[in-house]
């Protein structure tokens, strides 16, 4: 019988390993799971060695009192995976947490591979040699990493982005708008604070202002926030009571169903900027930390974006609202600019068909491929 490790530390890092499990569960018999993730990779049989939610940290003040947690769940996790010797061991992002596991399993001769690459690219680029030493395998989701991990010898497969795979090219939107018991003339925007309790914190209170400042302009728009846990359910309703906001709606779960009904976006940074432009949809992405945690960013970034539509096209075609400028009046303001030009709705509607197709690929399968031939 195959043994999998798989380790994912956060939720969209979770719904990638999850689809792939699947994926693996349905070409192969009794496929045992072991490591860490969350509910996805739960629901397809993965045995948890600990909670996810403690890799799930949020800025330099969530990371640092954790260290001393992290290092000892990491020197038990590596204990236990190389006395349970599983065929092989994947890390889903997570990478700095992850690589290290990585390199004791390989020093272990468990093959390892790494599937969504680091930005090493954006941040830290001599990096590349240092993943050399800790993984034998990157499964890549951006085409232009390949030659870049490659060049310094690291076999690298290109097997597309999970998401571009799981989103239709062409959405509908009323359909998805029928679904939620949405008017199709009602403009939607949808709001993504972010899915760690940090984010929220930063972001939630930021976002229902900025709500409160478009219903000044647009009395009827509706407003939805999808929420991906109970927790962060009850953190987000208390935040509404203290700033009550007309037209607004939680939504567990069902963030595609969201995206695609919605007009516009404004989301945290991360994984939900790519989301909502494979949805074809406009955004803003904001970010809102301790200045420490910006000045750190701002002195070790090599690429002038942070979002990943803009990195991956090159250009600066998304709204970032970073720091002092995520304000509920500039944040407004900015979402009614967009709202209004429809010359600049068509022309990203264009570049992220574009976007998509380049990063749409049968990617469990592509994984799978490589994986097979380690699995007993």
């Amino acid at each position: 019988m195959a043994k999998i490790a798989i380790l994912a530390g956060e939720p969209s890092g979770d719904l990638i390993a999850g689809q792939l499990m699947a994926y693996i569960n349905s070409k192969e018999k009794n496929v045992e799971f072991i490591g860490v993730g969350g509910p996805s990779m739960k629901q397809q049989g993965l045995k948890s060695f600990f909670d996810y939610s403690n890799l799930s940290l949020y800025g330099v003040f969530q990371v640092i009192p954790n260290i001393p947690k992290l290092v000892f769940l990491r020197y038990k996790l590596i204990k236990y995976l190389k006395n349970e010797k599983p065929d092989i061991f994947i890390g889903v992002d997570a990478p700095d947490f992850n690589f290290y596991i990585e390199k004791k399993l390989k020093q272990s001769d468990i093959p390892t591979f790494h599937y969504v690459a680091p930005s090493v690219w954006a941040w830290r680029p001599k990096r590349v040699y240092k993943i050399k030493k800790t993984t034998d395998h990157i499964l890549s989701i951006f085409p232009h990493e390949k030659p870049l991990f490659e060049k310094v010898g690291i076999q690298t497969t290109f097997v597309g982005h999970p998401l571009a795979n799981k989103i239709p090219l062409k959405s509908n939107m009323y359909k998805y708008r029928k679904l939620l018991k949405i008017n199709p003339k009602e403009l939607v925007i949808a709001l993504l604070p972010g899915s760690r309790m940090g984010e929220l914190r930063a972001h939630a209170d930021i976002l229902l202002e900025t709500a409160q400042n478009l219903l000044e302009v647009y009395p009827n728009a509706k407003f939805l926030i999808p929420v991906n846990n109970d927790t962060n359910m009850i953190f987000i309703e208390a935040r509404v009571k203290s700033n009550p906001t007309k037209n607004l709606k939680l939504i567990k779960g069902k963030v595609d169903e969201i995206l695609s009904s919605s007009n516009i976006a404004i989301a945290a940074s991360g994984t939900a900027s790519l989301q909502i432009a494979l949805h074809k949809k406009p955004m803003i992405i904001i970010y809102r930390g301790s200045w420490i945690s910006y000045f750190v960013w701002k002195m070790v970034r090599l690429i002038p974006h942070v979002s990943l539509p803009n990195i991956l096209l090159n250009e600066d075609i998304v709204p970032e609202m970073l720091q002092h400028r995520a304000t509920p009046t500039l944040l407004s303001k900015k979402a009614c600019e967009i709202i209004k030009d429809k010359r600049y709705l068509k022309k990203i509607e264009s570049k992220f068909y574009k976007l998509h197709k380049d990063l749409k690929k049968n990617t469990s399968s592509l994984v799978f491929k490589v994986i097979k031939p380690y699995l007993k």
